[in-house]
């Protein structure tokens, strides 16, 4: 039998794993980053966010929708691996998809979580100026892979239009330590709230 301890650090230790991450930064100059991470501009949408030491970068697609990725390994030629974050952003929203960008973003965000072999594990909402956020954490355990965990953060600008698709996933055995990373990389991403 375990003591009452037992299960208040149990309770604390899911606390802390599951809280959302603190608002992202706006129109601000980058300021030194921490230990272990340099700035990684990301150009195309005036951005930038933290790279853990040792990680890699790769951007891709079209002009006005970009993706980036910031992975703990290297990215494969079918574009797959197992630790890292993506960030897609689509400008003009409601010219590329028929919705305006915040409405794009909870369509986005409704079902995530809910599909063959997925556990939804959090889910929050919340508006920060012209910022609509959405965010969703959930278990991904397909028959034929190992178990992992996926936070996704979906950023709409209703001024601009465009929204900022973030995703950190990392297999379920890694998540603990993965996340200590990835909580710091969305939190301190800088967003030019102009765009």
């Amino acid at each position: 039998m375990h003591s009452p301890c037992y299960f208040m650090l149990r309770f604390l230790l899911l606390l802390l794993f599951t809280l959302p991450v603190a608002a992202q930064k706006y129109n601000v100059p980058l300021a030194t980053p921490p230990a272990g991470y340099t700035w990684q501009p990301l150009p195309e949408s005036r951005a930038a966010m933290l790279l853990p030491e040792g990680w890699q970068y790769r951007a891709e697609g079209e002009k006005g929708s970009p993706t980036y990725y910031l992975t703990q390994e290297a990215i494969g030629e079918s574009g797959e691996y197992q630790t890292g974050l993506s960030l897609q952003v689509v400008r003009k929203a409601k010219a590329r998809t028929g919705r305006p960008a915040p409405e794009y973003a909870e369509l986005l965000l409704l079902r995530t979580g809910f599909g063959p072999g997925q556990q939804q594990l959090e889910k929050a909402a919340s508006v920060e100026g012209p910022f609509y956020k959405r965010t969703v954490r959930y278990r991904e355990a397909p028959p034929e892979a190992d178990a992992r965990v996926v936070y996704q953060l979906a950023l709409a600008n209703a001024k601009t239009d465009t929204l900022y698709l973030l995703t950190f996933e990392s297999p379920e055995k890694d998540w603990a330590e993965a996340w200590k990373l990835g909580e710091v990389m969305l939190r301190e991403l800088v967003l030019d709230a102009r765009q």
